[in-house]
């Protein structure tokens, strides 16, 4: 059986997404003791809610009812994995964060989160407008540099 989802609920699942990852990197920022890494934390807290902000304007001009897309059975077993929220589920948690600083794993699932962003939009990309798609480009373009700066940051504060 195939599955169906519109362009909408794909644009509404990376809105939640950004939110969840806004909520990591606010928590974050709030435990930690670093403060380096708090002001890393707090610069990617103001990134994701930009990224919110910029994919509720994407979704608010698609139409309610889009014409569906649908999946054969090993689309529908890929984009369901990429579309796994289990990733997510208590990632926002006080306990969670406190674990993932404490063992030192911030930035591999901070960078894991920024990975998983990047293959959902790519993902879409081929659903959208062309200015849409200029636009998730860039926010694309933005979780590299996101990479980028959490990398740097691991090796000063967490060397190997």
């Amino acid at each position: 059986m195939a599955l169906l989802f519109s362009a909408r609920e794909i644009v509404e699942a990376a809105v939640e997404k950004e939110k969840k990852r806004k909520g990591f990197y606010s928590k974050v920022s709030e435990l930690s003791t670093n403060e380096d890494m708090k002001g890393l934390f707090q610069f990617l807290t103001k990134e994701e809610e930009k990224h919110v902000a910029a994919f509720s304007q994407i979704r608010d001009k698609l139409p309610v009812e889009t014409h569906p897309v649908e999946y054969d059975d090993d689309m529908q077993a890929y984009m369901d994995s990429v579309i796994d929220d289990r990733l997510y589920s208590d990632m926002d948690s006080k306990g969670f964060v406190q674990k993932a600083i404490h063992a030192k794993d911030v930035f591999r699932l901070a960078i894991g989160f920024e990975k998983d962003a990047i293959l959902y939009f790519m993902e879409f990309l081929p659903y959208l407008t062309e200015s849409d798609r200029k636009s998730v480009s860039e926010l694309i373009e933005q979780e590299k540099g996101h990479i980028r700066k959490l990398a740097e940051m691991e090796k000063r504060i967490a060397p190997v």
